[in-house]
């Protein structure tokens, strides 16, 4: 039988302490979810002594998750269309059905639809004493014109420092996801996080969105990590 959400939060300081990693497995967003999420980022950064970041993590997780499982029912939603996200004409046509039918009471029946077919998105904590990061993993990927779009935004929101100047000063163009990009860049920015330490991953089966939170100069990123690999590599 699956524990309820109340015997999960019960559960939750025992497990911080006994593990360096935190998983949660949805495909769907909701308020117990949420509540849940704001739960295990206060016991992680209450456990390791960094309070001070719980509502710029929290904002950022719950972004990150309501993308990735907003991109989920898109996608499953163009199945239902008979549609190939893929192609650029179905794309097109999927985009201005999506944007005419769906809505927010249809997001509970989509995020059943996704359970259904296997479709998630998986918040991942990892953390030490040095640091931490939040992996934001959904099992569908980003078409290569959203993931362009995407990058254009992470470029621009890099001159940024408050979210209201940049949603006025791209009020034209800017999307959901593109103003939640900025929102977390310039959160970072504004806790003297360097925002290059949020990254999104696309591979042809899944996309991950990570942001990496340094609690001081010993923590050596995966960015570092992973561009350290290649120099190795070149040599």
């Amino acid at each position: 039988m699956a524990k309820s959400f109340q015997k999960l939060e019960n559960d939750i300081p025992e497990l911080v302490k006994g593990s360096r990693k935190f998983s949660i497995r949805s495909s769907r967003m909701s308020s117990k979810l949420e509540k849940y999420v704001l739960k295990v980022i206060t016991e992680i950064l209450s456990f390791v002594g960094h309070d001070r970041y719980v509502e710029m993590l929290y904002t950022i997780t719950k972004e990150l998750a309501i993308n990735g499982v907003k991109a989920n029912q898109k996608r499953v939603f163009f199945e239902d269309e008979g549609l190939d996200i893929m192609n650029a004409k179905d794309y097109q046509i999927g985009i201005e059905n999506y944007k005419k039918k769906f809505s927010e009471k249809m997001a509970e029946e989509y995020g059943k639809r996704c359970l259904a077919r296997g479709v998630f998105v998986n918040i991942r904590f990892h953390y030490c004493e040095d640091g931490m990061y939040v992996e934001v993993k959904n099992n569908t990927p980003v078409i290569k014109d959203e993931e362009q779009r995407m990058r254009e935004k992470m470029k621009k929101a890099m001159g940024y420092n408050d979210i209201a100047e940049f949603y006025m000063d791209n009020m034209d163009n800017t999307e959901g996801a593109g103003l939640g990009i900025a929102l977390i860049m310039i959160l970072m920015k504004n806790e003297d996080i360097d925002p290059n330490l949020f990254r999104i991953i696309t591979t042809p089966s899944h996309t991950i969105a990570r942001v990496e939170i340094p609690f001081n100069d010993k923590y050596n990123s995966i960015r570092n990590k992973e561009n350290m690999e290649r120099e190795k590599e070149v040599a």
